[in-house]
């Protein structure tokens, strides 16, 4: 046999936080919350639920609104690469068909165990600095989704 209790809440309608909550409760979407009872026990268990994990971690509602800001810059990151890819993928193809200009490159020889000689060049030749810092150019990017 189940046990049910009833209880009775008082709202003093003069009272803006007490008005609304019975805005909230008489107005509520009937297809995405049953009945009245459901929404005051998941406010009442949702309440006390986060009462006690600040008192467990004080740090907790810093937490929350670092992970939000961070969720948002990723969104907003994310946002601005989808808008620049046709941009890029662009300038690639662009890049693609004028063509790379040919080094000459020492023909390898094998030897009686089919092994690549002396003449093979090491894979960084030809490549120079790779740190090309002091000849960037940003000025083809768009940095305003940063939000400067």
């Amino acid at each position: 046999m189940s046990k049910v209790l009833t209880t009775c809440f008082r709202f003093n309608m003069d009272n803006p936080e007490h008005a609304k909550a019975w805005d909230y409760l008489h107005n509520f979407d009937k297809d995405k919350i049953k009945s009245t009872n459901v929404a005051a026990i998941t406010a009442v268990n949702d309440y006390f639920d986060r009462m006690g994990r600040l008192a467990d971690d004080p740090y907790f509602e810093t937490r929350q609104r670092e992970e939000r800001f961070v969720e948002q810059i990723v969104s907003e990151v994310g946002k601005a690469f989808i808008a620049e890819m046709p941009k890029f993928l662009a300038s690639l193809m662009l890049s693609l068909n004028r063509g790379y200009p040919m080094q000459a490159v020492p023909v390898e020889t094998e030897n009686s165990r089919g092994y690549a000689e002396d003449g093979n060049p090491s894979a960084a030749e030809g490549f120079g600095n790779a740190d090309n810092s002091e000849n960037a150019d940003y000025s083809g990017i768009d940095f305003d989704f940063i939000g400067g």
